[in-house]
């Protein structure tokens, strides 16, 4: 009489890859020999009623160690890569009786693996080429830095010139008056004056060219200021582009250091499968 086990076994086998969703083989044996096959298309075991179960099968271990067995079985063996788990069938008190086998394809799995596999690789990839931006990020950081230290201590050199022109123009008018003064001198002396006079004429002559300089000087050094000032904001935009953009960056190198670390898990917990 059939085990009431087997029986139901029977039953249940042959829709278990619908319920399951997966596409599986499976098998029932007595100690001895396979007593019943349900064989899927996508994983031809070569396995019939009435063959004998080698001491190599799963099932035939399964049974003398009375414990659950598992292997992967290679492609070269069936012509796919499978994985076989084989379960005891024991009676009510405990002997076991046969074994009951299931053949799950791992076609679907190594396709998972593959682009699991692809993706971490490509994701390193832009992990290193986000590190190159990044890197270049911070150059260009160092070198608008670099600029507006260099443009501030252009503003500070031209503030000095401001001064010293300022200087030059206040000595400039001093020697202007002081040539006017000589002159007025020089003419209330008469002809004894007239040598001072063509030298107070001089002077002054002198000082107007140095005012007059000076004020160009001074034309110039505001223009130039201007533009160093434009420079500085112009800079100052651009630096904080740059900022942003580092930051920005570095977010993005966290977010797939994250996805990395997530596709790396799934690598792994595929091969568990």
């Amino acid at each position: 009489m059939e085990n009431g086990i087997i029986s139901s076994l029977k039953s249940i086998l042959p829709i278990l890859g619908e319920l399951i969703q997966e596409d599986v083989s499976t098998c029932i044996t007595d100690r001895e020999k396979c007593i019943a096959v349900f064989i899927n298309d996508k994983v031809p075991v070569a396995f019939k009623e009435g063959d004998k179960v080698p001491k190599d099968n799963p099932l035939f271990i399964a049974m003398e160690k009375n414990r659950v067995f598992s292997a992967v079985v290679p492609k070269e063996a069936y012509g796919i890569d499978f994985k076989a788990i084989a379960y005891p069938i024991r009676d009510s008190n405990g002997k076991v009786i046969g074994a009951v086998g299931l053949g799950k394809s791992l076609d679907k799995q190594a396709r998972i693996e593959n682009s699991a596999k692809n993706l971490f690789t490509s994701l390193g990839q832009t992990n290193g080429a986000i590190e190159e931006i990044a890197g270049g990020s911070q150059k260009l950081s160092n070198v608008i830095n670099g600029i507006l230290s260099a443009a501030n201590d252009t503003n500070e050199k031209i503030n000095e010139t401001d001064s010293i022109i300022t200087s030059i123009q206040s000595i400039a008018s001093q020697s202007n008056l002081l040539a006017l003064n000589a002159a007025i001198e020089a003419s209330r002396a008469g002809d004894a004056g007239k040598g001072f006079s063509v030298v107070a004429q001089e002077m002054r002559k002198l000082s107007q060219n140095s005012s007059e300089s000076s004020k160009k000087v001074m034309s110039s050094l505001i223009e130039m200021k201007k533009s160093i000032d434009a420079i500085v904001n112009q800079v100052n935009e651009a630096n904080a582009v740059a900022e942003n953009h580092a930051a920005a960056t570095e977010e993005m190198n966290a977010t797939i250091d994250e996805i990395t670390t997530i596709s790396k898990t799934l690598v792994d917990e595929t091969k568990n499968l």
